[in-house]
């Protein structure tokens, strides 16, 4: 099964080796790394996480989840890079005090959306830190190992 089935599966894009945007996707937030990745797929909704997961599943390939870049290893020989920064809705319910983030939206970004409506969340030590990372230990700043839940 080739990269161009999975083009087609999916509506994000799917860039490999040689594409023009391919080395930009690859190239993880640390720069010292080098991950030689077989494909990297910014996938637009659940849909095409499914698919990527399908083609994996077939092709016996491994799939790496890196959504804003962080994260980097080095260690991802021939797999699938999955971005998810076309994941970048922010819904904030100032009543309820929610946020209801996509996976590939970064944590100064959740800042600046709460405080249109005078809330705030926990500082990251980085507003680049995506959400994803930051809900999953990463990113913290002064306060949050006394605040965070």
């Amino acid at each position: 099964m080739s990269f161009e089935n999975l083009r087609t599966a999916v509506r994000g894009g799917v860039m490999l080796p040689g594409d023009a945007d391919f080395d930009r996707a690859a190239q993880p937030w640390n720069t010292t790394v080098a991950q030689s990745v077989a494909a990297v797929v910014e996938v637009a909704d659940a849909l095409d996480v499914a698919a990527v997961l399908e083609y994996a599943r077939q092709t016996g390939r491994a799939v790496v989840t890196q959504p804003t870049g962080h994260g980097a290893t080095g260690d991802i020989d021939d797999a699938i890079l999955v971005r998810t920064t076309r994941f970048n809705s922010i819904d904030i319910d100032a009543e309820q005090r929610v946020a209801r983030v996509g996976s590939g939206v970064k944590w100064g970004q959740v800042q600046a959306a709460a405080a249109a409506h005078g809330l705030t969340g926990l500082a990251g030590s980085n507003p680049v830190v995506g959400v994803t990372g930051y809900t999953l230990g990463g990113g913290f700043g002064w306060f949050a190992s006394r605040h965070h839940q």
